[in-house]
């Protein structure tokens, strides 16, 4: 067995056996901020902040990284009798559950540009790197993979919900935003022209299970669709990389759409959905796959063996017939919806209530929030949470935006609660960046009064009136005929 196709089986089994599907991202502080800032747009398209020109610096202009795990420092780290730390793995089996995921994720603002073209139209332009590496396992594979196949004699290891999404790739953007007033309603809409640099994930149909009989400790394996799929793979150490990570033939497209909705002076909604889309991966692809078998693995014999493990995984991959193929696939983008109800107490006071859920491989992860954003004048927008995240239960969340003339200063975080014992930490989110604001002040574009047109209240032939709040507008009427004097007889 040659040495790439061992690394080929060992990925599959990191696929298999290691990692599977998770959450994505929160970004529920910085969501709550809404329209304070150009990033608020990354939620939900409808959110467009007050002003005439912004601009995105290449990297300041918006950092992101999320992490998502089960296990601490504390978790894996003991204590033994000589007073020293050292780790302690039976620990951090038994500290698992039966679901754990974990997850990690970053983004890099390349570039932004967005403008209004009046007080109901806006546009923008942006370009975005989107790295994601995520992956679920169970306490029984982490046990059997420290501990040997002792603790599951007589029983079953299952395997069928596992996968792995490893992801990075490049949008390219296209939004629109459009204003509603006499509908109350805030629209927004992005297009995205996709760039897939480099992928690994697993089929979603994956299904199988190793058992071990209780009185020969002999396992029987079940596999069906065991594929991981993977495109530049081979790129990331030849001298073709940084072409490829220019410009290459991993083509896709998505879409995000929103809205906001303005109940009455004081209650709206907002809702959006985003990454909607795929990527067709075409560049180096190569898909590692285990024929769909069911077996039993009796071991093997010890005679003239010098290295009993290497014989044994020997032994096991020649069971398995493994293939690779090299034609095209296509992934499905990670969809995120993101719903709220908001209530404006006063001009700067407002509470939130909201549902995020992400969408990996067909698995659900909900986010639910309750916050509160103050506005202190424009120089700072301010806003706490106190969010239920998958895995990590209750947390504390909380988002600045600092306005300094054009300049505009912006950080969150949804998980801040460890952070004062760093021993504790098992998930981190940090976002911030830097936005340049113009308001346009020195020229204001001619106001078409878009704004103010209403239904006329004298009928449908006035097709156009309109209303500042004081009086109507009204077209000019056609002057009254004026008749003759009728001369009455007396009777």
């Amino acid at each position: 067995m040659n040495f790439k196709r061992t690394l080929h089986i060992t990925i599959l089994f990191l696929g298999i056996l290691g990692s599977g599907a998770v959450s994505a991202q929160s970004g529920i502080s910085l969501y709550h901020l809404t329209n304070s800032t150009y990033q608020g747009s990354n939620f939900n398209p409808a959110f467009m902040p007050e002003g005439k020109l912004f601009i995105g610096l290449p990297v300041l202009s918006g950092v992101m990284f999320d992490y998502n795990g089960r296990i601490s420092y504390e978790n894996a780290i003991t204590t033994n009798e000589l007073g020293e730390r050292e780790w302690d793995i039976d620990r951090f089996v038994r500290n698992s559950k039966k679901r754990n995921y974990l997850s990690m994720e970053a983004e890099v603002s390349t570039m932004y540009v967005a403008w209004r073209k009046s007080k109901t139209k806006a546009y923008s332009l942006f370009i975005r790197e989107r790295m994601g590496a995520r992956g679920f396992y169970s306490d029984d594979v982490v046990n059997m993979a420290w501990n040997g196949n002792t603790p599951f004699v007589g029983d079953n290891v299952d395997l069928s919900k596992t996968a792995i999404d490893v992801r990075y790739y490049r949008e390219y953007g296209f939004g629109v935003w459009r204003s509603i007033p006499n509908k109350g309603v805030n629209i927004g809409v992005r297009v995205k022209f996709l760039n897939g640099m480099v992928s690994a994930v697993t089929d979603n149909k994956f299904d199988g299970s190793v058992g071990f009989e209780e009185d020969n400790f002999q396992a029987n394996f079940r596999l069906n669709k065991a594929r991981v799929n993977t495109s530049g793979t081979n790129i990331l150490d030849s001298d073709k990389l940084t072409s490829h990570l220019i410009s290459n033939g991993n083509l896709g497209a998505g879409i995000d759409i929103g809205a906001h909705w303005k109940i009455n002076n004081e209650l709206s909604a907002a809702v959006s959905v985003n990454d909607l889309g795929f990527i067709r991966w075409k560049v180096d692809p190569e898909i590692y796959t285990l024929a769909d078998t069911t077996f039993r693995f009796e071991g093997i014999s010890l005679r003239d063996v010098d290295n009993f493990q290497d014989a044994y995984l020997d032994s096991l991959r020649n069971r398995l017939q493994d293939t690779t193929l090299y034609h095209s696939y296509t992934s499905g983008l990670n969809t995120t919806a993101f719903g709220s109800l908001i209530y404006q107490m006063t001009p700067n006071d407002r509470f939130i209530g909201s549902i995020a859920t992400f969408i990996v491989k067909g698995n659900f992860r909900t986010i639910y929030s309750a916050g509160y954003t103050r506005k202190f004048g424009r120089t700072l927008d301010l806003s706490a949470n106190v969010s239920r995240i998958p895995q990590q239960g209750i947390d504390l969340g909380l988002a600045a935006a600092v306005n300094f003339g054009s300049c505009q200063i912006y950080m969150a975080s949804d998980k801040l609660l460890r952070l004062w014992d760093v021993t504790k930490i098992d998930a981190v989110d940090f976002r911030f960046g830097f936005n340049l604001v113009f308001n346009g002040k020195g020229k204001s574009p001619k106001d078409d009064n878009s704004d103010l047109i209403h239904p006329s209240p004298y009928g449908k032939k006035d097709k156009v009136e309109k209303s500042d709040g004081i009086y109507w507008i009204i077209r000019k009427q056609k002057r009254r005929p004026v008749y003759e004097k009728t001369n009455f007889k007396d009777y």
